[in-house]
């Protein structure tokens, strides 16, 4: 990093080389001085212990010789008068201390605080042979030579620093003329290159080559300040859209759950054809808002970047057997011949998101296919596996297909049938493509039918097999049974849909507590007048409360994972990740009645064999 910044900028160049040389220049011979200065002031201490083993040398071998302890310590006592002196003793031919002085007022110093020095004591006995008694040793106090010692290091040193400071500013400032502006020309434009329109433009009054060249950047900087206006104010538009939506979407599926609740309710207890009749037809139109209100909150989510791509390895034999099964039975049931080519290969992509957009394409296919056939093909082509949803439908006019990627465009539907959909299905798959990176192409004769084609980048190696997926339930299956009677715990904050559920739900044959804070429902379940068998919880219970939370409480309680289902009109992907983990069903606002009922009966079924147990809190 350093060698970048060097290679870049003279200024940091000429800097440092300067500051390297007095450097060195400094530091050598402050090295010297300081090193001098310190082995000259302990050798003078180390001079001045050796001087005091002297002064007591003798009195100290008389005293030890007579074994008087206390004519060893007041031979001792004269070298308090030494400066530095801390302590002496007299020790024996072992080492054993016979005699001792500490100067007044002195503790016991560190070996790292003291210098000592050490003389033999040593004595001629009757017969002239000379003896060595023990040992003399002396101790002065380092501590105040050390401390000068550090004063003189730092001294030296911040005088080095000094002078080092001074030349490496008078290198800046006599470099500062002529390298100072090309860097501040180069620094604007990179900050400008990297979006960052505030920065000032230097050599503003120049009339040289630098004055024009910041003449020329500041227009540039001006046309990019206009553009970045323009961009936020764009982004603004459309975070605000996808909030608006949003809400709107949430505060929307709320009535639309509670009517389609009692709409079944009423069917359920119509006492006329006419009246079961229009229930039905409340159903139908609930459910036309429930894809208009899912659409629209898709291409917002899209346009202000909520979505984002989980790129993994997959087969794509397995994502479309997958569309098979979805779109298959929807195809067959209008009449049409819905064919998928069999096909293996791995592929790069995001499962959930190509799933969405190759159905939004079958979707239209099968819509806009009065009769004939809808195939599901795919061909190898170099790194990539292009996939084709090819059917025999209206076709599209060669002048508008630009056109039909906007929302709400339409072919063929002039008198905006809903049963044909609103116009957002390929708005939808053309962000969907952008977010996935797979080019999406389309190719058209009017009467004989479309081709739209998705490239899928293929993996280096093979794909593991596909995780089982979660169907959502919205109406009820051919297949399914009556559930019988269970009972279930239904929390829901709005006061018209957990009416509307506990009625449906107990006309349903299920015994039914209702409650709509998650207070009263704990409660119950602590006082045991609550005893559920599944629980069916709203997401959003209140500001700092959500259903995950509320059955993760629930399932505390009773020591068991009992059935769950959560309902909301406002799903993220977090949200259904973290329920999936806990195994709780996830649907989204508003429910079908049927389905929501026929889930309980089968998840209740599912759950009798065996219940886990938790552990007790």
């Amino acid at each position: 990093m350093l060698l970048g910044v060097l290679s870049r900028s003279l200024v940091a160049r000429t800097t440092i080389a300067a500051a390297l040389l007095v450097s060195v220049l400094i530091a050598v011979p402050m090295a010297i001085l300081i090193r001098a200065d310190v082995r000259a002031t302990r050798a003078e201490l180390a001079i001045r212990a050796e001087l005091a083993t002297k002064i007591v040398l003798d009195d100290a071998a008389n005293a030890l010789w007579d074994l008087d302890p206390e004519e060893a310590v007041a031979a001792l006592a004269p070298l308090r008068s030494i400066d530095a002196f801390a302590e002496a003793a007299i020790l024996g031919v072992h080492g054993e201390r016979f005699a001792g002085y500490r100067k007044p007022g002195t503790g016991p110093l560190p070996d790292d605080a003291a210098t000592s020095a050490t003389a033999t004591l040593e004595r001629t006995d009757r017969n002239g042979v000379q003896r060595s008694l023990g040992t003399l040793l002396v101790r002065l106090d380092a501590t105040p030579t050390n401390a000068a010692i550090r004063h003189d290091v730092l001294l030296l040193s911040a005088l080095g620093a000094g002078v080092l400071l001074l030349v490496v500013i008078g290198v800046v400032w006599a470099t500062r003329g002529v390298t100072v502006p090309i860097a501040g020309m180069t620094r604007a434009m990179a900050d400008l290159a990297a979006g960052d329109v505030s920065v000032e433009v230097p050599g503003r009054h120049r009339d040289d080559e630098i004055g024009r060249m910041a003449a020329a950047l500041r227009t540039f900087r001006q046309n990019a300040i206009d553009l970045r206006a323009a961009k936020e104010h764009a982004e603004q538009a459309v975070a605000s859209k996808a909030k608006f939506m949003a809400a709107a979407s949430h505060d929307l599926r709320q009535p639309a759950q509670s009517l389609l609740m009692l709409s079944a309710i009423l069917r359920r207890h119509a006492t006329t054809p006419e009246t079961a009749d229009s229930a039905r037809k409340i159903e139908q139109v609930v459910m036309t808002l429930k894809q208009l209100l899912d659409d629209l909150l898709e291409v917002s989510r899209l346009d202000a970047g909520g979505v984002a791509a989980t790129m993994g390895t997959h087969d794509i034999g397995d994502l479309l057997q997958a569309l098979d099964a979805q779109f298959g039975p929807v195809a067959r049931a209008k009449g049409l011949s819905f064919i998928v080519s069999p096909l293996r290969g791995a592929v790069v992509t995001d499962r959930v998101l190509l799933m969405r957009l190759l159905g939004n394409l079958i979707d239209n296919a099968i819509r806009y296919t009065p009769n004939g056939s809808v195939q599901l093909a795919g061909l190898e082509t170099g790194s990539r596996i292009v996939v084709e949803v090819r059917d025999s439908g209206i076709g599209i006019p060669e002048d508008r297909l630009d056109a039909i990627w906007e929302e709400f465009h339409q072919i063929g539907n002039p008198e905006r049938n809903r049963d044909n959909g609103i116009g957002l299905g390929l708005s939808i798959v053309k962000r969907l493509a952008g977010v996935l990176d797979h080019p999406v192409k389309v190719r058209s004769v009017p009467g004989r039918g479309s081709v739209f084609s998705v490239a899928v980048p293929l993996a280096a190696e093979p794909a593991r097999p596909a995780e089982i997926e979660t169907v959502r339930i919205d109406e009820p299956s051919a297949s399914a049974t009556a559930s019988g009677g269970v009972t279930v715990l239904v929390i829901d904050d709005d006061g018209f849909v957990l009416t509307g559920l506990s009625q449906f739900l107990t006309g349903a044959g299920h015994r039914v507590h209702g409650v709509s804070a998650v207070a009263q429902g704990l409660r119950g379940l602590q006082d045991g007048s609550i005893r559920p068998d599944i629980v069916v919880a709203d997401y959003h219970l209140s500001a700092t409360e959500n259903g995950i939370a509320f059955i993760g409480q629930v399932r505390g309680l009773l020591g068991l994972r009992i059935p769950a289902i959560l309902i909301s009109g406002r799903l993220d992907k977090d949200v259904i990740r973290r329920a999936t983990e806990q195994g709780i069903d996830v649907l989204a606002k508003p429910v079908m009645p049927e389905g929501l009922s026929l889930l309980i009966g089968r998840l209740t079924r599912q759950e009798q064999a065996a219940l886990p147990i938790l552990p007790s809190k």
